[in-house]
């Protein structure tokens, strides 16, 4: 039954990611303002690294299948990032046994949405190149990608603990 719970909670984080990605975000041309790294981080802080990885990985395929761009050569990179959101807080939370302070985790989300933003810049500079568009148009943006990190962290540091209290109480 534990098995189960953690499949479909995998599944339903994974879901609410393209929901939060598609639908609830805003999008300012070059720049995305999302909370959709949210259950990412949440399932890797609830059942580990795998989990977080996985439910990355999967979000970010359905994002990619059901967005605008759809499946090309270069779906598998656009994945990559949302895997490393969701494996990182999970292999840290692993590592300090699941038991985070506040301080832990904003830390721990800032890094992790740092490096999902450095590795999606890398995907874009590559898909530029594969596609034959001009990456200096999207450039002058990155450090605002980085600065809205820093709002999300703050965000996630106050949602996460109260939503981990609850799913981690029913799923016991």
């Amino acid at each position: 039954m534990r098995n189960t719970k953690r499949l479909v909670t995998d599944g339903l984080c994974a879901a609410l990611y393209v929901v939060l990605s598609s639908f609830l975000s805003l999008n300012l041309g070059p720049i995305k303002l999302s909370i959709s790294g949210l259950p990412v981080i949440l399932a890797a802080l609830l059942f580990g690294p795998a989990d977080g990885l996985t439910v990355g990985l999967l979000g970010g395929f359905l994002g990619q299948l059901t967005g605008p761009y759809g499946v090309s050569v270069t779906t598998p990179l656009w994945m990559l990032p949302v895997g490393v959101l969701g494996f990182i807080p999970g292999w840290y939370a692993k590592v300090k046994g699941f038991a985070l302070d506040r301080k832990q985790l904003a830390v721990l989300t800032f890094l992790a949405l740092c490096a999902d933003t450095t590795i999606t810049t890398g995907v874009m500079y590559i898909d530029c190149l594969v596609y034959k568009y001009s990456f200096v148009t999207y450039s002058p943006y990155i450090v605002w990608r980085y600065v809205a990190n820093v709002i999300k962290a703050a965000l996630y540091t106050v949602v996460l603990p109260p939503m981990l209290t609850v799913l981690r109480k029913e799923m016991r």
